[in-house]
């Protein structure tokens, strides 16, 4: 990703003293155990577009954070009709009270001391999101197994 057009193009328009970090972040529902009923954590996690994905990826490296953990709830307070609907809401609102301090990053800028000794202003973007179907899907507001353009009825398809 860090070797992008789009990339060098959100560089080029940054001004003198500036400086851009590109910011992936990455959840995935995981199951924890199977012998004592289904514990579930869905862990949310941040690393650095500017770092390279052959050391990003490295657990060594220590790369990635956890940003923290979104309730896994069953919701058995709402009805069947509503309980998806009450788990998309709480996924975008816990996602975005995790985010905002990333939002603010990025509108503001956050002083920091680079590798050279000089204090430049950083500027953070969220660049991608990377998460498994289901919950691209969860993330865009769309159905699974739906396409959010198509007009055709899932039950129609060949």
């Amino acid at each position: 990703m860090w070797t992008a057009d789009w990339w060098w193009d959100v560089q080029v328009g940054a001004l003198a003293g500036m400086m851009v970090c590109f910011a992936d972040v990455a959840s995935d529902k995981t199951q924890l155990s199977q012998f004592q009923g289904d514990k579930k954590a869905w862990p949310v996690y941040l690393t650095l577009g500017n770092i390279s994905k052959e050391i990003r990826r490295r657990p060594s490296a220590h790369a990635t954070i956890l940003l923290g953990y979104l309730p896994v709830a069953k919701l058995d307070c709402y009805t069947d009709a509503t309980r998806s609907l009450a788990g998309y809401r709480l996924f975008h609102y816990c996602m975005t009270q995790i985010l905002a301090p990333l939002v603010k990053a990025g509108q503001e800028g956050v002083e920091t001391i680079c590798a050279d000794g000089f204090i430049r202003l950083l500027y953070i973007i969220l660049a991608a999101y990377i998460a498994d179907y289901p919950e691209q899907c969860l993330v865009a507001c769309c159905m699974e197994n739906r396409c959010p353009r198509c007009i055709v009825d899932p039950n129609s398809r060949g």
